[in-house]
């Protein structure tokens, strides 16, 4: 079986102040009432091939993510992570967990904020990936380009090894937009940061590339407390985990990289921006969430919480107002927010951090 492996770890402080760690991003009902987590739970939930999920996730979420499963009908292994030790480790702890089931199962890890508009594409595509999984390969979901993004890492595909998998040639980092159009006309795949292997597989190349993060999940995991129904694991021993991306850690040190391209309709919701471009919006290009009258506007993202938003004249901005904050940006600039998070945190405003209502 495949087991989808849900990270529910981020923040999201792009989104900011929707996104709060109080409630990030992943389970904000973002479309039609519905989160990412969600989404990304159904994607798989019922169809063949695919397992009980594992979620992992911060203990200050634990109740809003069992909340969200029961609410789609759909049950997990819900493991929590005392903190924020990056991507590597809560890929460690996936591979680890699995590994102990001993069931022979693959793993495939998902991050909980993507949104694919083709679900059916995407389980094809990794039904297609595990063929490579199952020959010793750590593959990837490379994403079919639709232009030359700048945002994304690159992939390098290289020679078949089964169908629809490819050894990877190079990772390339976040290209400017010449290099981007250079990478598309060479053949070259967006990393989305969804993987596939065998656990025995991850957890040798953790062994060879980043032992100490293996030492420090496999002792937190031993030492791990059941919590009613989820798996605590032990604080001490994963705080000492390293902090660093899977990218750094394994995808780009390791020999046994692999790649299955997916045409799936994939988007990383990670700025305003980007919400705006997978959104529905009015023949004026207008993305309204929530109570929102518009006059004369044009190409504008604009979300309200729990209040009237009225807006005159207005063209290629973000509005995005809450109960206790509002945020106002040029569409071409929302990459910033999280700087500007950053600075609302050294001020010790809670309002970056927390919602008026936890």
């Amino acid at each position: 079986m495949i087991i989808p492996t849900i990270m529910c770890g981020g923040a999201g402080t792009r989104l900011w102040p929707a996104s709060r760690d109080s409630r990030p991003k992943h389970l904000l009902p973002l479309f039609d009432g519905m989160s990412t987590f969600q989404m990304t739970v159904l994607r798989f939930h019922g169809h063949e091939g695919f397992g009980r999920p594992v979620i992992i996730t911060s203990a200050d979420s634990r109740f809003q993510i069992a909340e969200q499963l029961a609410a789609v009908g759909a049950e997990a292994d819900i493991i929590l992570e005392p903190s924020r030790q990056d991507s590597a480790a809560a890929v460690a702890t996936g591979a680890v967990h699995l590994a102990g089931r001993g069931a022979g199962d693959v793993c495939l890890i998902l991050a909980a904020d993507h949104k694919v508009d083709d679900p059916a594409a995407f389980r094809d595509a990794c039904r297609a990936a595990a063929a490579g999984a199952e020959k010793g390969l750590i593959m990837t979901l490379g994403i079919t380009p639709t232009g030359p993004a700048t945002g994304y890492g690159y992939i390098n595909p290289g020679a078949a090894v089964a169908d629809k998998c490819f050894r990877v040639v190079q990772f390339r980092e976040k290209p400017d937009a010449a290099t981007a159009s250079a990478y598309i006309r060479q053949g070259y795949l967006w990393n989305s940061g969804n993987f596939m292997f065998r656990p025995d597989v991850m957890t040798a190349a953790f062994a060879s590339h980043a032992p100490a993060i293996l030492a420090a999940v496999t002792d937190a995991y031993g030492k791990a407390a059941r919590d009613a129904d989820f798996i605590r694991l032990d604080r001490e021993a994963f705080a000492t985990a390293p902090k660093i991306s899977v990218d750094f850690a394994i995808m780009e040190k390791t020999d046994a990289a692999g790649v299955t391209p997916c045409d799936a309709g994939w988007s990383d919701i990670g700025t305003w921006d980007a919400l705006w471009e997978v959104s529905a919006k009015d023949s004026a290009g207008n993305a309204a969430i929530g109570d929102v009258v518009l006059h004369d506007a044009a190409n504008s993202l604009i979300s309200a919480d729990g209040i009237l938003v009225a807006a005159v004249g207005i063209r290629d901005l973000v509005i995005v107002a809450g109960r206790d904050a509002v945020m106002v940006a040029p569409m071409d600039r929302v990459g910033e927010v999280k700087a500007l998070v950053e600075a609302l945190k050294k001020a010790g405003r809670t309002e970056a951090t927390q919602h008026p209502k936890t």
